[in-house]
């Protein structure tokens, strides 16, 4: 649901802009694309690299690993939905890039791509906080657990 309100967005955004002249850029969607990919890439990796073994309470492991699973989803399909996005935008008919409907209706493809993936970024860049605070947490908690069971055994 969130991907297809940050999609209508995108689209109305891109209609108010390009109204106002803002045109879509090419190198510029592909820079993006870029930043985007390797905030992708690094929260994936922060996702693979939860170790839950150490938590015994098994309802909330099961739910964090639930979570971990959801969120791991989420940024697959915004990623590969933002890849469809430049594909599209990079094949479109450069002549036929930008279509004025009427005085107030600019559809630009480019422009519309690049704020899609421009909102995705903000998605991943949230998500990298989230996840690495959820990181620090589980590891905060674990920490406390141990030394809980330390403290008793002494």
């Amino acid at each position: 649901m969130k991907i297809l309100i940050r999609t209508i967005l995108s689209m109305a955004f891109s209609i108010f802009l390009a109204d106002a002249g803002v045109r879509g850029n090419a190198e510029v969607l592909k820079t993006l694309f870029t930043v985007l990919g390797i905030a992708f890439s690094i929260s994936m990796s922060l996702l693979l690299s939860f170790d839950l073994s150490k938590i015994l309470n098994s309802p909330v492991r099961k739910s964090i690993r639930r979570e971990i699973t959801h969120t791991r989803t989420m940024l697959l399909i915004d990623f590969v939905l933002s890849t469809l996005f430049l594909v599209v935008a990079l094949l479109w008919n450069p002549d036929c890039i930008r279509y004025e409907i009427c005085s107030w209706l600019v559809i630009d493809i480019e422009l519309i791509t690049l704020l899609c993936i421009g909102f995705s970024l903000f998605y991943e860049i949230y998500n990298f906080s989230c996840i690495h605070k959820l990181h620090g947490d589980i590891e905060d908690a674990v920490i406390a657990e141990e030394s809980g069971k330390k403290i008793k055994q002494t």
